[in-house]
């Protein structure tokens, strides 16, 4: 299977890990230390006034991996504390353990800003430099019941994205994430989206990929 495309026939490495068994997503606590998670805050404040907002009306509905999904929010890139707390060793192997999966991190991460009502992003899968997405809350005002939330498709992960578009919501799980806590997703695996933010509602998350290592590469 090439890295742009679900597939049927996962790799071994992917369908015998523990985040797979669990739906593709682990909520991971106590991965990142309070004292750090207050330190990411400042960085993603700091670098919000340099962010770029991401519009997109209309999905290229593309079926392959990362593609156009419709979306509204602002993203800046992460700077040196972000990539010096995911890129540590210690990190790396302690969530490589706990999902079961040998990850690298690739890129310098990303932190993104659903501030405004109606920010969201569609259904999609990541891109194909992200396998394994570590996902943290920073700041998280007016969540609740019904308030935009990231959905995650469990049962599609081996499906075209168009099956899980046709199944909607009903079909997906809510993961709720507060401020400090941590998920790992299998972004290039399981259709997710982040649903739209309702007034009063903000969310800032940092975002760091990984590749996941396969025998022969055969995601390469």
């Amino acid at each position: 299977m090439s890295r742009d495309l679900y597939s049927h026939e996962l790799p071994i490495e992917i369908t015998a890990s523990r985040i797979y068994s669990n739906g593709g997503i682990l909520n991971i606590s106590g991965l990142i230390a309070d004292g750090a998670v207050d330190e990411l805050e400042t960085e993603a404040l700091s670098a919000r006034s340099v962010g770029r907002r991401n519009a997109l009306a209309v999905s290229d509905a593309a079926e392959g991996r990362g593609g156009n999904p419709d979306r509204a929010f602002t993203s800046a890139h992460a700077r040196e504390m972000h990539w010096q707390l995911f890129s540590a060793p210690a990190l790396v192997a302690s969530l490589s353990r706990k999902c079961g999966l040998a990850a690298t991190p690739t890129g310098g991460g990303s932190y993104s800003y659903y501030e405004q009502a109606g920010d969201f992003l569609g259904l999609h899968r990541d891109i194909v430099t992200c396998d394994l997405t570590l996902i943290t809350c920073l700041r998280e005002t007016g969540a609740g019941a019904g308030r935009g939330a990231l959905l995650v498709y469990s049962r599609h992960m081996t499906e075209p994205l168009a099956r899980a578009r046709a199944a909607g919501r009903a079909a997906a799980t809510q993961a709720a994430i507060g401020r400090g806590e941590t998920v790992a997703l299998l972004g290039g695996v399981v259709p997710h989206e982040v649903t739209a933010m309702h007034p009063g509602q903000e969310r800032i998350i940092s975002v760091m990929c990984y590749r996941i290592a396969v025998t022969g590469d055969s995601l390469a």
